[in-house]
Formats: structure tokens, sequence, C-alpha cells
């Protein structure tokens, strides 16, 4: 072939040349949005993570065996949001499949379902239907835990010794916030007056005494032990009250309640005194495995294993507290730590022991559990959705009936109305120092230089 028709060829190569960069650059981008759509993954920089389902959501539903789905009923300028939160469900399970209707152009639709209200649905699961009057994380979950789980728990609190209320209002000796969310996770929540009682209903999953500020009576105490030895699981919690009777019975479960005070002047929360600790659970334990977060327990016992081969230790004080024995120096507001005479930190804070009861022929033992932690107000309405207290609690519980996959992070949609953010006294002084001294202080620094060295080079 000639230069001469190559130069006529060119114009047409040059064609050809953009045709194929088309092509190929078209394709790619094809390519990189079917994979796009096929592998969708997102990132929520929200702070308080709106677009991001809690851990204990994920796992539940990861664990769905058959079709779920959601028929959802709103306005037509809330379905957005609400298509938002389906979908985040639909991306966590294969199985999680919803419809959205406007309520006011579907009227005959909802009232054959039994809906009337805007922002109500229906959970339809395994031939068995579920109706929601919120569709909000929390209430998805609490209608998706009473379709998937056959019976309903029931967790009772005892009353009768000025133990925490769980229906009242006062934020200090209120648990009414802590009751609203173990119904949430499909508990039932009941109190029982043992002084009534001839022994505890058999039917309770986990007994509670959250928090007695008078003794149990010797009475009460054989209830309690006849429970646990039928293999029921309880859940003590002792604040620093003198109870001869609870520390003369839990000395024979190998457990000492003593009584002193836990102080910690470095770890506590700032705007919050030397009696709230931060407390850290065991890692290793299933109740804290998943959590991110320490606990607080103001105004704090120890709890110490006698035997550690029959108790185990749940969570401890931090490294640089102690367990007071001088009382009265936490009255008058003159402690010190006296070496020899008080226990230094880190200090044991809740422990579990397990309680077997005597062989019956041929029968397998029962085996009952005893958690007995050594603060009874980190669960109440002030302190419930400070760290992690909320999960250690709920997890407590979940552990003690034997929930295994309730163990997970929850959704804080139910806390505090703005994002609570937390600092130890030694991080308020960390950043007050690099921020209030030491920054300003480098910057004032530099400006001394520069106008030195101007002053030089003239």
């Amino acid at each position: 072939m000639t230069s001469r028709n190559l130069f006529k060829l060119q114009p047409v190569l040059r064609w050809v040349e953009l045709a194929l960069l088309i092509f190929f650059v078209t394709g790619t981008l094809v390519l990189i949005n079917y994979i796009a759509h096929r592998h969708t993954s997102r990132l929520d920089l929200t702070p308080e993570k709106r677009y991001t389902l809690a851990g204990q959501t994920e796992q539940v539903l990861g664990k769905l065996t058959a079709p779920l789905k959601v028929t959802a009923f709103s306005r037509q300028q809330e379905l957005r949001e609400l298509k938002d939160l389906l979908e985040l469900f639909s991306r966590a399970s294969s199985n999680f499949t919803y419809e959205l209707l406007d309520l006011e152009k579907n009227p005959a639709r909802a009232e054959a379902m039994g809906v009337k209200g805007y922002g109500a649905g229906i959970m339809e699961y395994q031939d068995r239907r579920e109706k929601m009057y919120s569709i909000t994380e929390e209430g998805l979950m609490t209608s998706l835990l009473r379709l998937s789980e056959n019976t309903e728990k029931i967790v009772r609190f005892v009353k009768g010794h000025g133990e925490k209320d769980i229906f009242g209002t006062d934020a200090n000796d209120s648990y009414s916030l802590i009751s609203a969310a173990l119904k949430t996770e499909n508990y039932r929540v009941e109190d029982v007056l043992l002084l009534q009682a001839r022994k505890i209903p058999a039917d309770t999953q986990v007994l509670v005494i959250a928090g007695p500020e008078k003794d149990l009576l010797p009475s009460e105490i054989d209830m309690i032990e006849a429970y646990l030895k039928s293999g029921g699981r309880v859940l003590l919690l002792c604040d620093p009250f003198p109870l001869p009777v609870i520390e003369s019975y839990l000395k024979g479960k190998q457990i000492q309640l003593s009584r002193d005070y836990l102080i910690d002047m470095q770890s506590k929360l700032m705007a919050f005194d030397h009696l709230t600790p931060i407390i850290v659970p065991d890692k290793r334990h299933p109740i804290a495995r998943n959590m991110n977060e320490a606990v607080v327990f103001p105004v704090c016992r120890s709890v110490a294993p006698l035997n550690q081969a029959t108790v185990d230790v749940l969570a401890v004080s931090g490294q640089e507290s102690w367990a007071e024995t001088d009382t009265q120096s936490v009255r008058t507001n003159t402690v010190k730590f006296d070496p020899g005479q008080d226990r230094p930190g880190p200090v044991p804070v809740a422990a579990i022991a397990t309680v077997t009861s005597p062989a019956n022929g041929t029968a397998a033992p029962a085996q009952g559990v005893l958690i007995v932690m050594g603060n009874s107000a980190f669960a109440t309405n002030h302190y419930i959705n400070v760290l992690g207290n909320k999960d250690f609690f709920l997890n407590t519980v979940n552990w003690l009936a034997e929930k295994s996959d309730m163990f997970s992070a929850r959704s804080k949609s139910g806390g505090a109305q703005a994002p609570m953010f937390f600092l130890t006294e030694l991080q308020s002084r960390f950043v007050f120092w690099s921020a209030v001294v030491i920054e300003p202080s480098l910057v004032l620094l530099v400006g001394i230089l520069v106008v030195a060295w101007r002053r030089v080079k003239r």
C-alpha cells in the first residue's frame, strides 16, 4: 500500500480509534455500575448512625429461616423516610421484603389488615401476623422477636425491701426505662412480693433483686435458694447498705459482699465524683464480648470471689481505684488510700456463681446461676443511657435467659435526644492542656519567632 493510500485512510482510522475508545470507556462504566449494583456498600457519616442498623438487629435478621414481609402505611411525604429504614432491613437479609403504601390512597386495604393510623403496618412471618403501631428499628425488632420466638419469657423484679421501682417515674429510683427495654426484647416484666408468695413462680425466667435497702428475711432466702436449685436464674444488685442476711448467704456461695465503697480519682467521668467509677466488663465473657463501651457504677461496693474455682469475675474497676473500708471517711469526704487496709484496684464488682442441686436418682442435677453486682443505680432512668450501661444490663438478662442472639450492640434511637459525649478526668485534662494551653502557646511561639526572624533580617 502506497503512502498516498495510507494518507487517505488516516481519517477513517481516527474514527475507528474514537469509536473503540468510546466503546471501551462506556463498557467500563457499565461494568463498574453493574458491580456496584450487585455489591452495594455504604458509608454512614451521620453522628447518630442514622443509616446503619444496630449489631443486634443485623444478628437477628441474619437468622431468619423463612420469608418475612412488612406492609407499611403512611403519608406520602413520609414514605421516603420509611423506605430508607426498610431498605436497610432488606439489605441485611434476603428473606426480608416490604411494601410501602399511601394510607390515603389505599384505605380499603388498610382496613382489611386492621391498620387505622399513619406509620403503622403488618409484619408476616411463618403464617403468623403481628400488628405494628410504630415503624422504627426498635418497633420492627420487637415484632420480629414476637413472631420468631415461640414463648414469651418472664422477668420478675422482687419488691418489698426498697428495691428500684419498675413502674416509677423518679429518675434516681425508677427502672421504667429498663422495663420498657426488656419489653422491646420480648420479655414480660412483672414484680413479685416474696413476703406474700410461698415460692417463686416456676415460669420465672430471670429473677431480679435490684437494690434492696432492707435485708431479706431468712424465709425469702430459702425461696431464692430453692429457685436456684431448681435451675433458676437470679440477678442480685446490691448497693452499699448493711445487708447481713444477704451477705451471709452469699458467703456460703463463695462470694464476699464487703461493706466498702469503690473510689476512683482517675478514671471517673468528668462532672461525676470519685464515687462513680468506670467499670470494665470482662470481654472474654459472652455478656461483654460485643460491648465497645465501659460501664458506670455510681456508689458501688466490691463483690469478690472467695473461691475462684467456683466463682467467675464478670467486671472490675479501674487500675487506679480502690475499695475504701473506712465508710465514715466517705461520708465526711476525707477518703484516702490506706495500704494494708483498703483493697487496691482493679477491684471485682460483679461475679457469677453456679448453684447445683443434689443428685436425684438418674436425673441430671439442675444448675442455677447467680450473678451478683455491687450496684443497682447504673440501670436507673438517670444512668441507663450513660456509656454501655443499658447493653450491660440487658446482655446480662439475656445471658441468664439463654438468648444468645441478643448480645450485640443495640439501636441508640431510643436514647437521649442529643448525642452524649463522655470524658474521664484524665481525658478532660488532656483536652484542656492540648487545646487551651499547648496549642495556643505553640501559635504564640511561632509568631514570636517570625517577628524575631524579620528583625534579624533587617
